[in-house]
């Protein structure tokens, strides 16, 4: 069995979490983009995440959780950036 499936998923519930949480639940979500800081129309990786603070406060509860370094969490950034765009490119092309 591949190491990563026997890791045991954390519970993330504490005060800070559901303040920041319910404060980020009642304002707009605006698109992932703004979100996180990119430029919808630079390339992705070009960029460094910048995102709203009260999403960075959120992501780095559940980051410090799962124990991404700094790295990580730039990549995850990158990724679920790149995962939109190339999605909303190809929802274009058709």
């Amino acid at each position: 069995m591949a190491p990563f499936l026997s890791m045991k998923i954390p519970i993330v519930s504490n005060n800070k979490f559901e303040y920041i949480f319910l404060n980020l639940a009642r304002r707009e979500i605006k698109s992932i983009f703004t979100e996180l800081g990119f430029d919808r129309d630079l390339p992705i990786r070009s960029q460094q995440p910048n995102p709203l603070p009260d999403r960075k406060a959120l992501d780095d509860i559940v980051f410090d959780a799962l124990g991404l370094t700094e790295d990580e969490r730039r990549e995850v950034y990158w990724a679920v950036a790149e995962l939109v765009k190339n999605r909303l490119d190809k929802a274009r092309s058709v």
